[in-house]
């Protein structure tokens, strides 16, 4: 049984339950959790960065230099996009970081100027073919934060073992309901809206044949 945290708190309020937290009380009811993992690994190192300053590259006429604020921390990143520009929110792939390919960040030399990073592009992100450019998101986003938080995906998948025996926890709610009950927190059911109207509703019936 496979289910994120965000699903589940639709049903249980767990805000202040920790993921560690909800595995010890899964596996005290008899629930044993294999994993609990981002839903997206693979981009959980990625950061947000704000471009302060863009410079033609001196050896290089298509590169550019770039001056790029991650947090509290200002970087020099030589980037190539057509689409850089001051003030253009977008992703970071720090040094250290691994990318989807698998290829490993390194601060490195290009063209005689050194860069401590790379601006993604969403192609490179594995999030879609786009390679036009460097990916642009929202002026508003804060920077220097995980990526998958501002987009709102910073999610975990919780995988459980389920017995034979537990088939009432084959569903999101039947985990809610036991978590539930083990930290007393009320269960919220979905309605369906749609239900609620046919049954505001007054029905009649015609018998065509009394006999």
């Amino acid at each position: 049984m496979k289910f994120t945290i965000d699903w589940l708190k639709q049903y249980v309020d767990i805000k202040e339950l920790s993921p560690e937290a909800l595995a010890d009380h899964l596996t005290m009811l008899g629930l044993e959790v294999d994993s609990v993992t981002p839903i997206f690994p693979e981009l959980a190192s990625l950061r947000t960065a704000k471009v302060l300053s863009v410079e033609a590259h001196p050896n290089a006429d298509k590169l550019h230099l770039c001056e790029v604020a991650v947090g509290d921390e200002t970087l020099s990143i030589v980037c190539g996009a057509p689409n850089v520009r001051k003030d253009l929110v977008t992703t970071i792939a720090l040094v250290g970081t691994v990318m989807p390919d698998g290829t490993k960040i390194k601060a490195s030399k290009v063209r005689g100027v050194k860069s401590f990073g790379m601006l993604c592009s969403e192609r490179e992100l594995g999030l879609s073919e786009s390679h036009t450019g460097i990916m642009e998101l929202p002026a508003e986003f804060e920077h220097g934060i995980p990526l998958l938080e501002a987009l709102g995906l910073d999610d975990l998948l919780v995988e459980v073992d389920l017995t034979p025996n537990r088939p009432d926890c084959a569903s999101v709610i039947g985990i809610a309901r036991e978590v539930s009950g083990i930290t007393r927190t009320p269960l919220t059911l979905p309605v369906e809206s749609a239900l609620l109207e046919l049954s505001r509703r007054d029905f009649s019936v015609d018998i065509e044949d009394s006999e």
